[in-house]
């Protein structure tokens, strides 16, 4: 007898997140929401786990990786559990900011905060790397980077957590890239991953944890290709990759080869790595209007939103997000692995991105489990560096700032 079979009985409605992610009652409620090969959604899902390292769905065998997940419909499925998963939790600098990860990088103070995370009833923590510290083609490489990347991967394990590994920043290719300092944080973020170093960054993360499908690979953090319609949202170049044209967002930078999310994927798929794979939409990370028609052929994808947002701007505001990503979670898995304000120091967006989050019943990750330094620790000035982080702790011992409260509460609530 099967260990799970569920079937989809009518249109899901207000899902009710209950502890382990199990979406209760309401996981049988699925809308079937993958491509296959191009393929529209079908109207109805079956799924089992009576083989190993497979979940079956309608009598198709998705490979999974050893103790991980698969994407069936618009649901992450657990192999073990063959129930319905939310990754709920806060991405964890710095890793992506230095070779060393600051407290990240040091063994005691890694374990403490992965402790403190599990407390506030996360299961998932998010990890941001750099492949200038990976991967040997660059000036800044750091032959000890890999291996504390690896340990802090597996203290986070060891506590109890899910992980989401990350690229956040790339360097066009370039291994002698001139505009970036890794002590300044300026010109980190690059319009797309590259093809010279963004494909061995994945060759070698993707094979080195293939064995944890705990281990989740997040392709690109924040794509922002330019060139194509709406400014930010050169789609032909997210999905298949090729000459990105000079550019001066931050300062004047030059042409390079970008890598598309197809053949990323590909290249974490020939590793023999079946881990899910989250795939982020363009605007840094944020729109997936045209998901629909560019979707990433393979499985046990899920696709990443980041919504950040001001409410005195007027983009990303509530009102716009059924139409840039929220409509998604209806066919296709869709995971939040960033949110929040800069500099205001409210809540109320964040609180927003988590109410929508719980009534689509999809998974979310907050920004970020940091803790200010002593001349940082203002929170009630618009531009305080707490803020304009923004910041979860008040301080290394788990002290919630008022973001950081909201985001406990909400955890705690599940």
């Amino acid at each position: 007898m099967s260990i799970g079979l569920f079937r989809k009985l009518a249109t899901r409605s207000n899902p009710v997140p209950l502890p382990g992610g199990c979406l209760g009652w309401c996981a049988a409620l699925l809308l079937l929401g993958g491509c296959k090969d191009g393929v529209g959604p079908d109207p109805d899902v079956d799924w089992s786990c009576d083989t190993p390292g497979f979940v079956t769905a309608d009598g198709n065998q998705i490979p999974v990786a050893p103790g991980g997940y698969a994407a069936v419909g618009n649901q992450i499925i657990s192999a073990a559990t063959c129930q319905p998963m939310r990754f709920v939790g806060v991405s964890r600098p710095s890793l992506a900011f230095t070779p060393d990860g600051s407290r990240l990088g040091v063994d005691t103070a890694a374990a403490a905060d992965f402790s403190r995370i599990r407390s506030w009833k996360a299961n998932t923590v998010r990890i941001e790397l750099a492949q200038y510290y990976l991967v040997n083609k660059s000036r800044f490489y750091d032959p000890t980077y890999a291996e504390r990347v690896d340990r802090v991967v597996k203290q986070a394990r060891a506590a109890g957590l899910q992980v989401i590994i990350a690229l956040q920043h790339s360097d066009r290719g370039d291994p002698n890239y001139a505009n970036f300092s890794p002590t300044s944080q300026t010109n980190m973020h690059q319009p797309m991953a590259d093809r010279a170093h963004s494909i061995p960054f994945w060759q070698e993360l993707a094979a080195r944890y293939k064995g944890d499908g705990g281990i989740i690979y997040e392709l690109y953090s924040e794509p922002f290709p330019i060139g194509g319609p709406g400014g930010f949202s050169n789609w032909e170049l997210w999905q298949n990759g090729g000459t990105h044209p000079a550019d001066n967002v931050y300062e004047p930078r030059a042409a390079f080869q970008a890598v598309g999310m197809q053949e990323l994927y590909d290249v974490v798929r020939a590793t023999g790595a079946h881990n899910l794979v989250i795939v982020n939409g363009t605007q840094w990370g944020y729109n997936l209007e045209q998901i629909p028609a560019r979707r990433v052929k393979g499985y046990n994808i899920a696709y990443g939103t980041h919504p950040w947002g001001d409410p005195e701007q007027t983009t990303r505001q509530p009102s716009t997000w059924e139409k840039e990503w929220m409509f998604l979670a209806a066919t296709d898995p869709v995971m939040v692995t960033e949110f929040g304000e800069f500099e205001t120091c409210r809540v109320e967006y964040a609180r927003a991105v988590l109410d929508q989050a719980d009534r689509l019943g999809i998974s979310w990750i907050a920004w970020a489990w940091q803790a200010p330094g002593a001349a940082d620790s203002k929170e009630q000035v618009r531009g305080a560096p707490i803020c304009e982080f923004p910041m979860l702790l008040s301080d290394w011992g788990g002290t919630p700032t008022r973001l950081g409260q909201v985001v406990k509460d909400r955890l705690a609530s599940y």
